[in-house]
Order: structure tokens, then C-alpha cells, then sequence
């Protein structure tokens, strides 16, 4: 009786659980799916600090993400490390110091390279809200440089003003 069953269920069975016979050679197997995920990798470290340098009340201070226009500060970097696409955007909290009023970066400048420097040769510049795409294929050390302005007005008290911004990756998780 089992006989019979097993019989009954291998007829029944689609010709791909069957046994495959071969009438030539060579003879290929029955094709096998493979796969694989990748899992996302990405991340940022920092570079460097955004200083906007000192000024006297009433004037601006200015930094700009290619390093061309200052008033004795430096831009500011943050590393990206990705294996795949992000897009990369940044946000400027106002600048504080307690009992003082806040200062507002105004102006944003963001922009991206390769190297260790900036300049108008090797940063392209991106505006910071809406971003800039990394490229699909992984991006090793990527700078992202940031500047801007903050305006002081001649009543504005002297002391040391600090704020953050903040660089955020925006991609699909895998």
C-alpha cells in the first residue's frame, strides 16, 4: 500500500520535482535562485569645527563652505562614509551665550569634496535644506563643508557665541 502512494504522489508530483533525465550532454541541473543582501553602511564623522573667527559688534562674520569668503574663521566638515546613495542635508541652530541673545546663522553654505581643503576648485557648493546626493556606488571620505553668516549689530554683547548644525544622511536601510 505505501508502495502504491509513493507511486501515485511521484506522477503527481510537476516535472520539477521530478528527477531530470538528460538526452545530451552535458546536462545542467534545474537552475538554484541565490541571493544576497548588503547591508547599509553608513556613517559620519567629524572633521572639523565651523569657527566664525572674531569680530567687533556691528559687523558680519562669514565663512563659506569653499573657504573663499571669510572674516577669519574656517569651515567646518563632517565625513561621510557610505555604500550606497544619501542625500545629505544640514541645519544651523542659532549661536548662544548665556544671559546674551541668540544670534542667527544666516546665509547657510554646504557644499562637498574629496579633499582636505577647501577651495572654488575641488567643493561644489549644494543648498544646505534641500541637499546633495552622494553617488550609489559608496563614497569614501566625503567632506561635507559648512558655512555661513552671522550678523552682529553694534549693541550686541561681546562673549563667546556657540551653536550647533547639524548634518543629516537621508537613504534607504537595508
Amino acid at each position: 500500500m505505501k508502495r502504491l502512494i509513493v507511486g501515485l504522489v511521484l506522477l503527481a508530483a510537476p516535472a520539477t520535482m521530478q528527477a531530470q533525465t538528460c538526452t545530451a550532454s552535458p546536462c545542467n541541473a534545474t537552475n538554484v535562485i541565490t541571493t544576497l543582501k548588503i547591508k547599509s553602511s553608513v556613517a559620519f564623522s567629524a572633521g572639523s569645527n565651523l569657527d566664525f573667527g572674531s569680530v567687533a559688534g556691528g559687523t558680519t562674520a562669514s565663512v563659506d563652505a569653499q573657504g573663499t569668503t571669510t572674516s577669519t574663521g574656517t569651515a567646518g566638515a563632517v565625513i561621510l562614509n557610505a555604500n550606497q546613495a544619501v542625500t545629505v542635508t544640514a541645519n544651523f541652530a542659532q549661536l548662544t551665550a548665556t544671559g546674551f541673545p541668540n544670534l542667527t546663522v544666516s546665509n547657510p553654505s554646504c557644499g562637498y569634496s574629496s579633499t582636505a581643503t577647501t577651495s572654488t576648485t575641488n567643493t561644489t557648493l549644494f543648498i544646505c535644506s534641500t541637499g546633495y546626493a552622494s553617488p550609489a556606488t559608496g563614497t569614501t571620505a566625503l567632506r561635507v563643508w559648512l558655512g555661513g553668516e552671522v550678523v552682529t549689530t553694534a549693541s550686541t554683547p561681546a562673549g563667546n557665541y556657540a551653536g550647533t548644525a547639524t548634518v543629516t544622511g537621508t537613504y534607504t536601510a537595508y
